[in-house]
């Protein structure tokens, strides 16, 4: 082999340092020019290596079992696969010994870039860059493999391949986020000089696939004895002491992750043999014993996560972890006595103890930790003051979230006068959702290194002070939901650097025009909502600004739709709900709407067609509601295959449901298009929509019978409202199978037959709590209901607890059937303008939830039963208009609905409140109990006559008992009779002076 120019060099200088080998400076020569040489010597050979042949063909087999849609392996073609993407060999021998096929998407670790235009473009390519198939045994024939990484693909949960296991040589293993599954091939604990093993799952937003393991033990680790670096993520582990016995045989092992793993508890003994370990991650277990004391044996751990877990009890092994530097143990049970136990971690950098039930607000030990740069105590109970003696130690934090707690009082002495310390590091400050009670702090702009600001939802007042804008450095700045007033300081537009602004629901006031953006070229959030703000900037504005989320809501906008939002392509979320604006939906709309995630421009007068948003492929909200919107529903609607809520109700839309609609399939789940001109009848399709949780059809012109697959094939249903319409027919016993369902109105509709007794199968009503299948997801629902007289709306989370059935104005006839009174959680029940008869079930005081309840203008007749009196929740009655009779029952809630209208129409009814009494005529009592037996008669005549005779003894046992206080006490008998005499003379004058008047006459 030629030697290398470079190479001759080398040992002439080699010789020139024998020379003087008693020169240290000589000799740091040597090796600084050594060292460089080699690397040029490097670089050369790497221009002239090549792969070998037989390792060239098992890459080409390889690739043939390998699924390539994007043709991302195009550069494996010619002689010297040294030269493949993906592909590395050895600079000296040649031989291959790493391969890199994972497909990790650009910047997943910036959230941010989640909500940008740019970004989904990025992840439409991106998932059409993973690699799939099959795993090739011919990786075999790669006898000097060191490094294997297929992360990101998508393998279709296949099995990972056990030949990997023969791969003697393999330093480095990375199968993360690739889309395997079954369980794990024991056969990989043959890789006895393994050094990384990664099996997690993905914890990037962006994902091809995600491995799926089954549960299985893993024996097989304790033979990994070379293996450094371990990460089990989301691996179900059956019996988590025999993990632990296996990991316990690694001697060398550094950093151990086994995040979400399923582990139920630890070994409660266990000598501890990987006591080099520096990195411990185990959160998003759950565990919920108290841990281990063998953890204190840990003593050159660095880092270690307890998160998202359910520990309690001891926490004294803390103390003897002195090298720990990052700490994270929010969301478990610690309680206050772990504050003690970490005061003498003097290392300490990072610190997160949110959501721990800590109570106290003594805290004070933890100025010991002078090193601590973040502290996080969210979501706990410390109330009170912030203590002042921390002041001095807080001075040096560069992070500090106290939000979710219940400090009250002023604001901490370093927030509110940074002059209180010789250092200000903070870069982000978080104390949303506490009772605070003080002014904006106005020397906030002193902490010159701020870059995140969170003061949502904490009792601020008073004016921001002109000098926010000399923030150069703030990033965010959330203020929203306080009680800050007067007009917004122009100087904001000077924060160049500022992303997120929240001041929405507040009390400012005044003009915003273009000068308060002057400099925010880098603003991605905007919320301005709930303020009374105008916006005023010219026709030509043109922001400096491409933000992702817009809240204007109740703020003037308009009247004009707001042209400078042509600018804006990168949108996601839009919200300008009564924002003022009169205009129809421009043309241009339609190009911004294809980057739109949710928008809402509800609350306006918005006219025209609904064809702007036919090309919004990444809509999953849209509410146009309350508009002057016309036309017909577009059949484009059914393409926008992400749309989980359309909301399009109080406009004046007309025609027909569109059958597209039902292409949308079990992605939406709440369609909301009531009090339109709609017609004709339901789309079949519609049946489709087998996840739909909210239907609102009310007050359209729909007429039709309801259609059976309502229940059959919609039974995700919690709300169904059809009133108002022109349905006709029974109701179909189908729809008693939607078991989930909590509200009912089908009135004002043309429907007969009797009520459906199968109406006790609606679990929802049943029972007190509320099933709700949104898993969290509602967008700005509301619902309309005729509720205790008078028509209600409600909102966002009231929706969640309302439980009401509305079959009024319909023509049902036959009873009300006993059935209905076991649904025990039921709030309101309207049966009323209907054909009922029979009598009111007696069990109606099982429906102990009830608060409205009217069953006016039917035909029901016999007596008001007695368990209405033991309904306490009930405020609303109406019986009027039926063909009650008997006493009117009497019970601590009946007596508070005193209006007589209550009954009215009901001449067989009696008591209170009503005038007539039950005991007037024996007429009336017999009309009222017709069937009434003569031992009942004589019972009651009896009664009347030892009333009577009752009433003589009474009278003269209370005259002997005035006689005998007289007659022994003195001082009240001369008083008496001094009135007596007082009396007696002034009847004798009065008396006297009339007859003298009639004298006088005469």
């Amino acid at each position: 082999m030629q030697q290398c120019p470079a190479e001759i060099k080398f040992e002439g200088l080699k010789e020139t340092a024998m020379d003087y080998r008693t020169s240290v400076c000589a000799l740091f020569i040597f090796l600084f020019a050594a060292s460089r040489l080699e690397i040029v010597c490097a670089q050369i050979r790497r221009t002239n290596v090549s792969c070998f042949e037989n390792e060239r063909r098992a890459l080409i087999q390889f690739k043939e079992n390998l699924v390539d849609q994007s043709n991302r392996l195009s550069s494996w073609i010619g002689d010297n696969c040294c030269k493949w993407d993906g592909v590395g060999c050895n600079i000296v021998t040649g031989h291959v010994v790493n391969l890199d096929l994972s497909n990790k998407f650009p910047n997943d670790e910036d959230l941010d870039t989640v909500m940008s235009r740019e970004s989904w473009k990025n992840w439409e390519k991106f998932k059409g860059t993973v690699l799939g198939g099959e795993l090739n045994p011919s990786l075999l024939k790669l006898k000097h493999l060191r490094y294997l990484d297929l992360s990101y693909n998508d393998f279709s949960r296949i099995q990972i391949p056990p030949f990997l296991g023969s791969l003697k040589n393999l330093r480095v293993l990375n199968l993360s986020c690739a889309g395997f599954g079954g369980k794990i091939p024991h056969h990989l604990g043959n890789l006895s000089r393994l050094e990384h093993l990664n099996l997690g799952i993905c914890k990037t937003f962006f994902v091809a696939a995600r491995n799926v393991f089954e549960a299985d033990s893993v024996p097989w680790v304790a033979r990994l004895t070379s293996v450094r670096t371990l990460h089990f993520v989301g691996l179900p582990v059956p019996n988590s002491e025999d993990l632990f016995n296996s990991i316990n045989m690694l001697p060398s092992l550094l950093s151990l992750s086994l995040v979400s793993c399923q582990l139920t508890s630890f070994p409660s003994r266990m000598y501890v043999n990987f006591t080099s370990l520096t990195s411990l991650d185990i959160q998003m277990n759950f565990v919920k014993s108290a841990i281990p004391t063998w953890f204190s044996n840990l003593t050159s751990l660095v880092n270690l996560n307890l998160g998202l877990n359910a520990f309690k009890g001891s926490t004294d092994f803390f103390e003897q972890l002195r090298d720990l530097e990052t700490l994270d143990l929010q969301v478990n049970h610690f309680g206050d006595p772990v504050l003690n136990s970490l005061c003498r971690l003097n290392s300490l950098v990072y610190l997160d103890l949110t959501r721990n039930q800590l109570k106290s607000s003594d805290f004070h030990c933890l100025r010991n930790l002078t090193s601590l740069s973040v502290l996080k105590l969210t979501g706990n109970m410390l109330q009170g003051p912030f203590p002042e003696s921390l002041t001095s130690s807080f001075c040096t934090l560069r992070v500090l979230d106290l939000s979710d707690n219940n400090f009250t009082g002023l604001l901490p002495t370093f927030i509110r006068d940074p002059s209180s310390c010789y250092q200000n590091s903070l870069k982000e400050l978080y104390l949303s959702n506490n009772v605070y009670n003080d002014y904006f702090p106005a020397g906030l702009e002193k902490h010159k290194d701020l870059e995140i600001v969170d003061l949502a939802n904490s009792s601020l007042y008073g004016p921001i002070p002109y000098s926010i804008g000399k923030m150069t450095n703030l990033k965010i700045l959330l203020i929203s939901n306080n009680d800050l007033n007067g007009s917004i300081p122009s100087s904001i537009g000077e924060l160049s650097n500022l992303e997120e602004l929240d001041i929405s629901y507040n009390l400012f006031t005044g003009v915003v025009t273009e000068l308060y953006f002057a400099k925010l070229s880098n603003l991605k959030n905007l919320q301005m909502s709930g303020n009374t703000l105008v916006l005023n900037v010219s026709y030509t504005w043109v922001p400096p600004f491409q933000v992702r989320m817009i809240g204007m809501s109740s703020i003037t906008v308009g009247p004009r739709f707001p042209p400078w939002l042509k600018t804006q392509l990168q949108l996601d979320r839009l919200i300008m709900s009564d924002a003022n604006i009169a205009d129809t939906i421009p043309a241009w709309f339609r190009n911004i709407t294809e980057s739109l995630g949710i928008i809402d421009l509800s609350g306006n007068k918005l006219a025209g067609g609904l064809e702007a948003f036919c090309d919004a492929q990444r809509l999953s909200t849209i509410d146009l509601s309350k508009n002057l919107l016309s036309e017909s529903i577009p059949s484009c609607f059914g393409n926008l295959t992400r749309l989980i809520t359309l909301t399009l109700s109080d406009n004046n839309l007309e025609g027909h449901i569109p059958f597209s609609l039902g292409a949308l399939g079990i992605q939406l789940s709440y369609l909301h298009l009531q009090n339109n001109r709609l017609s004709g009848k339901l789309p079949s399709t519609l049946q489709n929509l087998t996840n739909l949780r909210s239907l609102h059809l009310g007050e359209n012109n729909f007429k039709d019978t309801i259609p059976a697959w309502l229940g059959r094939r919609v039974k995700s249903l919690q709300i169904l409202r059809l009133n108002s319409n022109e349905f006709f027919g029974d109701i179909p016993l189908q729809l008693c199978q939607i078991r989930f369902l909590c509200v009912l109105n089908l009135a004002g509709n043309n429907l007969d037959g009797s009520i459906p007794h199968c109406f006790r199968n609606f679990t929802c009503m049943r029972i007190k709590s509320r099933y709700d299948t949104s898993f969290g997801f509602r967008y700005n629902e509301r619902v309309d209901h005729n509720m205790k007289g008078r028509s209600l709306e409600y909102s966002d989370s009231q929706i969640s607890l309302l439980k009401f059935m509305d079959l009024s104005e319909n023509k049902f006839i036959g009873r009300i059937p006993e059935e209905l009174t076991e649904l025990e959680g039921l709030q309101s029940l309207n049966l009323s303008s209907n054909n009922l008869n029979g009598s009111i079930p007696k069990t109606i005081g099982n429906m102990k939830q009830l608060q409205s309840l009217d069953l006016s203008l039917n035909k029901i007749s016999g007596p008001v039963p007695q368990g209405l009196a033991s309904l306490n929740y009930l405020s609303y009655l109406n019986l009027s208009f039926n063909k009650l009779s008997g006493p009117i029952p009497t019970g601590n809630q009946l007596q508070s609905l005193d209006d007589k209208s209550i009954y009215a129409g009901n001449n067989g009814l009696c008591g209170w409140p009503l005038l007539r009494s039950c005991h007037d005529k024996k007429s009336t009592s017999h009309q009222n109990q017709p069937n009434l037996d003569q031992d009942d008669k004589g019972g009651a005549d009896s009664n009347r006559l030892w009333f009577y005779a009752g009433i003589g003894p009474g009278f003269c046992v209370g005259f002997v008992g005035v006689i005998v206080v007289l007659h022994f006490n003195k001082s009240w008998r001369v008083m008496y009779f001094q009135f007596l005499e007082d009396f007696y003379n002034k009847l004798y004058v009065a008396i006297f002076l009339i007859i003298a008047k009639f004298q006088r006459r005469g």
